[in-house]
């Protein structure tokens, strides 16, 4: 990246600095955040030094390949609109995700790479086995299965202004869903969520609680105003959580957009889902937690 924006047009690392300075601060280690700034730092400087060392060697060299320079020139600008792409799009998320994962251990990192995507929509017979939802209980051993997680507590006000707190939903289902404004596969998935949302509103019986959560200036998300307009041009009703310093990230182990938590009405964390989810199976999951957490 760095030899491509000294080789095509210098201007443009403002934009991409920020890139591999938010890519370097989420690396597994501050050793490997390092080592990916000197990475980017010598792509940089590299071709400077060549230039100002062997000016004259360079300068006969173009001269003599011309059509190289011309094309490895057009190439760079190309990098160049693709690496705008996917900063614009979001993208640029799920490359800064794989590399983190390089540097990481598997057991702490859940793939972003499957989960920030428009085609990784998940399919029910990946995320549901049977009657469970994928877990660490659904995975335990059967003496173990008893042993239950309790969903880590939180008061958070909502886009209207209302405040939440957990606890206060025992004896409901909570269904907790973690997304970002520019994440493509959360935003596939929201006119679902409204549609239940609506479902749940128009049964005064109903034992279900629909939540999400946003995290206001956090990464590449905008400010809660920008979410409020967000969720208003759209038409979602549904209690969105602002969560100012992302302390939900870290309680939940979120390392993905989407990702959804099926809390029982003990409190507890029946399971989750990474990606995006249909109706489908949004409503399935809702159905095993409520079957589940029968005696």
């Amino acid at each position: 990246m760095g030899f491509a924006f000294s080789f095509a047009w210098t201007p443009c690392v403002g934009p991409t600095l920020s890139s591999v300075l938010l890519m370097a601060a989420s690396a597994g280690s501050s050793t490997a955040g390092f080592a990916l700034i000197g990475v980017y730092t010598l792509g940089f400087v590299v071709p400077f030094l060549l230039a100002g060392l062997f000016t004259t060697s360079i300068l006969n060299f173009f001269r003599k390949h011309r059509n190289i320079v011309r094309y490895s020139v057009r190439i760079s600008g190309a990098l160049l609109v693709l690496m705008g792409v996917l900063m614009i799009t979001g993208y640029m998320n799920s490359v800064t995700g794989y590399l983190s994962r390089i540097s990481a251990s598997e057991e702490d990192i859940v793939s972003e790479e499957d989960t920030v995507s428009e085609e990784d929509t998940a399919s029910e017979e990946d995320i549901v086995s049977e009657e469970d939802i994928v877990s660490e209980e659904a995975e335990a051993p059967d003496t173990e299965k008893d042993e239950k997680i309790a969903a880590p507590d939180f008061t958070l006000t909502d886009q209207n202004g209302m405040t939440h707190t957990l606890s206060d939903y025992r004896g409901k289902i909570v269904f907790l869903n973690f997304w970002a404004t520019w994440c493509p596969p959360c935003r596939a998935e929201m006119p679902d969520i409204q549609a239940i949302y609506e479902e749940t509103l128009q049964d005064e019986k109903s034992d279900l609680v629909i939540l999400g959560v946003a995290f206001p200036n956090y990464g590449n998300e905008t400010s809660e105003d920008g979410i409020r307009t967000f969720l208003d041009d759209n038409g979602y009703t549904y209690p969105v959580l602002m969560d100012y310093d992302a302390s939900l990230l870290a309680a939940y182990y979120i390392t993905a957009y989407p990702t959804t938590f099926m809390i029982d009405p003990d409190g507890n964390i029946y399971g989750y889902v990474p990606g995006s989810l249909t109706k489908d199976i949004m409503e399935d999951i809702i159905r095993q937690t409520r079957e589940g957490s029968r005696p």
